[in-house]
């Protein structure tokens, strides 16, 4: 993980601002184009380059948010930004395409990599406009798309399993209920049904520790004061929150509220990205291998440039591990 120092000196700000900006602090006045800049540098100071060689064609890269939506979540913003480093250092030419703006120049692109999550309409758009389509982010192979995948199911029984070896026995979940950009589909988050059916396998699930909401850090306070209001003292011992950005919320409202963690509530999110290290109280979270998934889907694209025939599509999943800080016993 990068030092703060570091990020700060390739974003050109105050350490300060590095740390509120990645605690994603809504009083901090500062412009969404130095928010941009600080995530990006977190990621950038990760990414070692590999020298280029030649040129071998322009990729276009498309994001399922907006500018300002993608500042707002540094999961996608991170890993738009690696696959951008990426193909750089692979010599290929990138353009970039944010939501709403117009697709049509794809066609003139070698291959796409998608980023995020696209209802079935814009998964044939894409297909239409540019055959050589690969997404990172999410299962598309119902839509006959090539896609790269982070583990889900064998990520969370393994924090769920440390949860319960810690003596925990009621357990809860924050989770995202989003939808496509176009608002076409709604966005299903397999981690709850990996959670539900663990923790019904133990006979420790319990419906009211479900919490969903957008992903956003005043979601993740409202949610949980919400939950602290019904539940009280039957709010869970320990939480998994499906984002460092929800997790963010959870934090500052049971600090403002002098909850302790993890002695009260044990927490463990997921991505590990540098927002997590740069909590109070650190954030034990789930690593998520983007370089991994970045290295994967320029394979995957790279495969598609190169084959002489059509290629079935396949879906690669990368598999995770858990780091553990200060917010998890």
């Amino acid at each position: 993980m990068a030092s703060l120092k570091e990020i700060a000196e390739r974003a050109k700000v105050s350490l300060s601002t590095v740390s509120r900006v990645l605690n994603y602090d809504a009083t901090l006045a500062v412009t969404e184009e130095t928010k941009r800049r600080v995530f990006s540098a977190a990621e950038d100071v990760n990414y070692k380059k590999k020298s280029p060689k030649s040129k071998k064609g322009r990729i276009g890269v498309v994001t399922w948010f907006t500018q300002v939506q993608e500042v707002k979540n540094a999961y996608y913003l991170s890993l738009r930004v690696m696959i951008e480093d990426a193909l750089s250092a692979a010599n290929f030419t990138k353009s970039t395409f944010y939501y709403g703006e117009s697709w049509s120049s794809l066609q003139e692109c070698d291959a796409v990599i998608a980023v995020g999550h696209f209802s079935h309409k814009q998964r044939e758009e894409l297909k239409q406009i540019n055959p050589k389509v690969v997404i990172v982010g999410e299962n598309a192979l119902r839509d006959g798309i090539t896609s790269v995948v982070t583990d889900n199911e064998f990520s969370i029984e393994s924090v769920l399993e440390t949860f319960i070896d810690h003596g925990h026995d009621n357990i809860g979940i924050m989770v995202g209920n989003g939808r496509t950009s176009d608002d076409q589909e709604k966005i299903y988050d397999p981690r709850l049904g990996a959670f539900r059916r663990f923790l019904k396998s133990k006979q420790l699930y319990r419906s009211q520790n479900v919490f969903q909401g957008s992903v956003t850090p005043e979601k993740g306070y409202q949610m949980t004061a919400r939950a602290f209001e019904k539940l009280n003292d039957e709010f869970p011992t320990a939480l998994f929150v499906a984002s460092d950005t929800l997790a963010v919320g959870v934090l500052r409202y049971l600090n403002e509220h002098h909850i302790p963690v993890p002695q009260r509530v044990a927490i463990v999110s997921f991505n590990d990205s540098a927002t997590a290290a740069a909590t109070l109280p650190a954030l034990s979270s789930i690593r998520v291998y983007t370089d991994l998934m970045v290295q994967q889907g320029i394979g995957l694209m790279t495969q598609l440039l190169t084959a002489k025939e059509d290629l079935p599509a396949i879906c690669l999943t990368v598999g995770t591990s858990v780091t553990y800080r200060e917010s998890s016993d």
